[in-house]
């Protein structure tokens, strides 16, 4: 027998928990196991334990290190699973420090673990490299560069010659630093579950966007301003400095002090060092060179929370980049509470906002709003930069279906808004690609 059944339990119409099922015969495989953000009852949607036995699951696979694919993993050591956890080594290393991260949380209430679990969880972690074929029981697994944040994978399964591929989350062609998603598929695909966080939408280009934010910069330069910048700890903050690199080198812009708030995002960026060999042509020629892509005169990387406090004291201008992305937490907080109610500060969005998050709700433009337990009044300016997104547009992911082989392949839409799946949805039958379904939670199929 060689169907494949999948349940979708995560990111159905919505973008954060991807989790979904897969059971190939006897082999049962968990691809993903992230974090519910953005909802009023996201913490009872966290600690809500799977409706299976987890025990009984042979491998989780990891797509990449962000938390909303992996944030609640460690709670499945203690339910019983004793099986591997498969991912790429550099999503292994950023996968254990969102872990830990998580633990930390504890001191504010609201960690679902603790260290014990993540120490019981990481002895089950196996890193793999791309292009690497592994089996768990009747079932190859292979693992493709999706082109999103370091180690972000395409995963493929070919169990008895059926193969579906994850496609995880799409990145964007010609992101600094890392290389393209991978589009070079061998042999017939049954199906593909899609991402589709931007669906309906399409992205500025990259260099408008980057020209966009050296504007903001210059202009806060000259007007002794403040901007404050919420950014994902992986990959978002990398790529952020990565254009400062540029832009203070190549003197486009006077040096200014550049904090990067953020113990986890310092981190990071230190696996981003590590891992060159995920790096695309132009950065590797650019180290080579000896111009080192993420170190600039400025740049300060803060770590203690005095020195995080401190930054306020600051004589402008100065730019200030800290967690968390979605300003639903993190130390971007109080930088929010100390600076947004003066009117030479600007509030830059470089990454996707959630429902119901304060970022969200300052994009939306909210004028009064809490913040912390601060109500504050927004006098600040807000900038948003969707050209930065780490997530393909529905240009580039209706290119990336392109690019599958295969006859009357079946797509399942997944990781999108409602609207944004279903734009793309619509799209991919438009484009004669094959059947198309938006998925729904909780919902099986068997292929």
């Amino acid at each position: 027998m060689s169907d494949i059944k999948l349940t979708f339990y995560g990111a159905a119409e919505n973008v954060t928990g991807s989790c979904t099922l897969v059971e190939c015969g006897s082999t049962k495989l968990l691809i993903d196991y992230g974090l519910v953000q953005g909802t009023d009852n996201d913490n009872e949607e966290n600690i809500r334990p799977l409706p299976f036995p987890v025990a009984e699951l042979d491998a989780v696979i990891l797509t990449h290190g962000h938390m909303d694919h992996t944030g609640r993993v460690p709670l499945l050591s203690g339910s019983g699973f004793k099986g591997r956890i498969i991912t790429h080594a550099a999503s292994a290393e950023l996968a254990a420090l969102i872990w830990y991260d998580s633990v930390r949380m504890h001191d504010f209430g609201v960690s679902l673990y603790d260290e014990n679990a993540v120490n019981d969880t990481l002895a089950l972690v196996q890193g793999i490299k791309y292009n690497q074929e592994i089996e768990v029981g009747d079932v190859k697994i292979t693992m493709f560069d999706a082109g999103h944040i370091l180690g972000s994978a395409h995963v493929l399964l070919n169990y008895n010659g059926k193969k579906i591929v994850f496609s995880g989350d799409i990145g964007v062609q010609r992101t600094p630093i890392i290389r393209d998603p991978f589009t070079q598929w061998d042999g017939n695909i049954h199906a593909v579950v899609i991402e589709s966080t931007y669906g309906n939408r399409i992205h500025k280009s990259r260099m408008k966007t980057a020209e966009e934010f050296r504007g903001i910069v210059d202009s806060a330069i000259k007007e002794k301003g403040i901007i404050i910048i919420p950014a994902f700890a992986i990959g978002r903050t990398q790529e952020l400095l990565y254009h400062l690199n540029y832009l203070v080198e190549a003197k486009k812009i006077k040096p200014l002090p550049v904090f990067v708030d953020s113990p986890m995002a310092n981190r990071v960026t230190q696996i981003y060092k590590k891992y060159t060999d995920c790096y695309d042509g132009p950065t590797t020629a650019q180290i080579l060179s000896g111009d080192l892509p993420l170190e600039f005169r400025g740049l300060n990387h803060v770590i203690t929370a005095s020195d995080s406090r401190s930054i306020s004291k600051t004589i402008p201008p100065f730019i200030v980049i800290a967690g968390s992305g979605m300003c639903n937490g993190g130390r971007v907080i109080h930088h929010l509470q100390n600076h947004i109610d003066q009117d030479n500060t600007t509030i830059m969005f470089v990454g996707y906002q959630g429902k119901g998050t304060l970022g969200r709700r300052l994009i939306d433009g909210d004028k009064n709003i809490l913040i912390g337990n601060k109500m504050c009044k927004v006098r600040a300016s807000i900038a948003t930069l969707n050209g930065f997104s780490a997530h393909a547009d529905q240009n580039e992911l209706i290119k990336w279906a392109k690019a599958i082989p295969g006859k009357s392949i079946r797509w399942f839409v997944n990781h999108g808004e409602k609207y944004a799946a279903q734009g793309l949805c619509d799209t991919l039958t438009k484009e004669g690609l094959g059947e198309s379904v938006v998925v729904k939670k909780g919902m099986s199929v068997v292929l």
